[in-house]
């Protein structure tokens, strides 16, 4: 009878032992797949790919960054089984074109809607109750990322200054510089921009905060005088275009001091060829 008792009693152990592994190993699987980097695919089923939008999980202290199409953001998260929760999460200010931007927006949104997550081989999904939100994976995408992300719309900068009896207009964009002396731009000559000189010119654009970039105060505004130059640098974004309040040609803003000093190298070197 001893016997009897004690086997079952080591059956209710073992039972009650694997009960309690059931629970925590698929836990400790979740969070496990919560980790690494996963490119976005779809936003409530629509396809997304092409936006190139990705979200990294770091495990070891709960944080989370990304790219949301057009910005940066950041924050944390918690999870518990198969349930996941964002926190604090901030984005850069960058502008961009109206499309990016609207698809930014949504799924920022989708994010702080979020709160279960389903792992399955290289796929996850991120739900709101039982309603998928967000769809990922951790294959990369296969076209070109950040430098052809704005491919389906224009990225142009326009540099303009100009005093009583003078005026010069440069305006660059991927495949071209167009130059002109002619106030009303009838007259333009164009050349050809080196690759290297374009990829260096739209990472300095990239590093720009379009929202502080309308708002620049001027070092200094001899502009004002007769004789003096005054110039404005534009941002073509797509089919917005982002201007500068008027600063003294040689000595803008510091914010884009570097961008002015590019633009106007690419000029020299363009018409000492």
């Amino acid at each position: 009878m001893k016997f009897l008792l004690s086997l079952i009693a080591i059956l209710i152990t073992v039972s009650s032992c694997k009960s309690t592994t059931d629970i925590v190993e698929p836990s400790k699987i979740m969070q496990e797949n919560l980790s690494g980097t996963y490119y976005i695919t779809q936003l409530e089923g629509n396809d997304i790919s092409l936006n190139k939008l990705e979200i990294t999980f770091d495990a070891t202290s709960n944080k989370v960054n990304g790219t949301a199409g057009c910005n940066t953001f950041f924050g944390s998260y918690a999870t518990e089984n198969n349930t996941v929760t964002f926190e604090n999460i901030a984005a850069s200010k960058k502008l961009c074109a109206k499309d990016i931007m609207a698809v930014e927006k949504y799924f920022l949104k989708s994010l702080s809607l979020v709160n279960a997550f389903s792992a399955e081989a290289n796929n996850i999904s991120f739900l709101a109750n039982d309603r998928v939100l967000i769809t990922a994976t951790r294959t990369p995408h296969t076209t070109k990322k950040n430098d052809e992300i704005n491919d389906n719309y224009i990225t142009a900068v326009k540099y303009k200054v100009s005093t009583r009896s003078t005026f010069d207009f440069i305006l660059i964009l991927q495949n071209k510089i167009a130059i002109s002396e002619d106030q009303s731009l009838q007259n333009m000559k164009n050349y050809s921009i080196d690759a290297a000189e374009w990829k260096e010119l739209k990472s300095l654009i990239d590093a720009v905060d379009l929202e502080s970039f309308l708002k620049l105060t001027p070092p200094s505004q001899n502009y004002q005088h007769d004789g003096a130059g005054h110039a404005t640098l534009a941002l073509q974004i797509g089919d917005i275009e982002y201007m500068t309040p008027t600063f003294d040609h040689g000595n803008p803003p510091k914010a884009i001091e570097a961008l002015v000093n590019k633009v106007l190298s690419i000029k020299e070197n363009t018409v000492k060829q």
